[in-house]
């Protein structure tokens, strides 16, 4: 199946990758990019996909970008996804993930009524849950600890309402931790690996600086997360909500031993305490049976490849940098 299919927020980590799956399955991609924002994720896709600068708080700009689109698909995928950047900019937290939906929203009701919307909320609006009540089921209580998580819960209760209100054709998704090549550095994966590409290539010193590493989460490939997006637009029915996660558990202090079995290089490991969260969810990790009932859907990245592949990544990145 093939559709004209619209990214908010293209440019960005899980975005690139996204495009990257619905071009190779022959769909028309479009999306839009934070006005002067950095197009280093798209690598050669902008000669394969029509970009939109846009951004997505600003509904006026928004409703003429999807008019001039006219989409099938609608991935909205734009959004600040930080939780400690959430903790510092609450307000600009709520204006990107909140406002920015509610104006996507408008401009599908107004521009697009027609077409599906698959939004991209977080596993995060759950909040803060007992280890025992681990894997977490779509059908749990929402009770975010944090401005991020409740900004996710928020805008998703926006969907609904113009569902029942305007007859918008809409799906839910709420993605666990998802890591992978072109991740930030904010994100515990890529700064950990970010660390060690520069420890063995001479750049700093051999200390690896770590927050609390006794977390226990549900990391899946980006590269599977995506494929779960384009899945869901194909099979999930307007209304539906599910969770996109392994359903495996993997401590923060596992995925660094697997990290430094990857290296040669003898390291010091320190805990900086500027990296300690003030609020942990000590275990999170997802129960994604209904959706793979649904679309048949398979992880295809071991956790080894993920970080073999993101390792990769940033030496590439290392080396496109001049030393100093």
């Amino acid at each position: 199946m093939s559709f004209r299919a619209f990214i908010t927020g293209i440019g960005g980590f899980a975005g690139s990758h996204l495009a990257e799956a619905l071009l190779r399955t022959n769909n028309h991609v479009e999306g839009t990019v934070r006005p002067g924002g950095s197009l280093t994720h798209l690598g050669d896709l902008p000669a394969l996909v029509t970009l939109h600068p846009c951004d997505v708080r600003s509904s006026g700009d928004l409703a003429t970008t999807i008019r001039t689109a006219k989409p099938d698909v609608v991935y909205h995928l734009a959004a600040t996804t930080s939780i400690s950047e959430g903790e510092a900019d609450p307000q600009g937290t709520m204006e990107a993930n909140l406002t920015g939906t509610l104006h996507l929203l408008e401009a599908i009701r107004k521009e697009i009524p027609g077409a599906l919307l698959v939004h991209i909320s977080s596993s995060e609006v759950y909040g803060k849950v007992l280890p025992e009540e681990n894997p977490i089921r779509e059908d749990r209580p929402e009770v975010p600890v944090h401005a991020y998580g409740l900004s996710k819960l928020l805008s998703e209760q926006l969907v609904p309402f113009y569902e029942r209100s305007h007859g918008i054709s809409a799906s839910i998704l709420r993605p666990f931790n998802h890591i992978g090549p072109r991740q930030s550095d904010r994100f515990v994966c890529a700064s950990f690996l970010k660390q060690l590409v520069s420890i063995e290539l001479g750049r700093a010193n051999p200390v690896l600086h770590v927050g609390n590493l006794d977390p226990v989460r549900d990391f899946t490939d980006v590269r599977d997360m995506v494929e779960a997006y384009r899945l869901a637009a194909e099979h999930c029915e307007p209304g539906s909500l599910y969770n996109i996660a392994s359903g495996q558990g993997t401590s923060i202090a596992d995925l660094l031993s697997q990290m430094l079995s990857l290296t040669h290089s003898q390291i010091e490991v320190r805990e900086d305490p500027n990296r300690v969260r003030k609020t942990e969810i000590p275990v999170l990790i997802g129960d994604v049976t209904s959706f793979t009932a649904k679309t048949g859907w398979q992880r295809r990245f071991a956790l080894r490849e993920t970080l073999s592949d993101t390792t990769a990544y940033w030496k590439q990145m290392a080396a496109n940098q001049p030393k100093g």
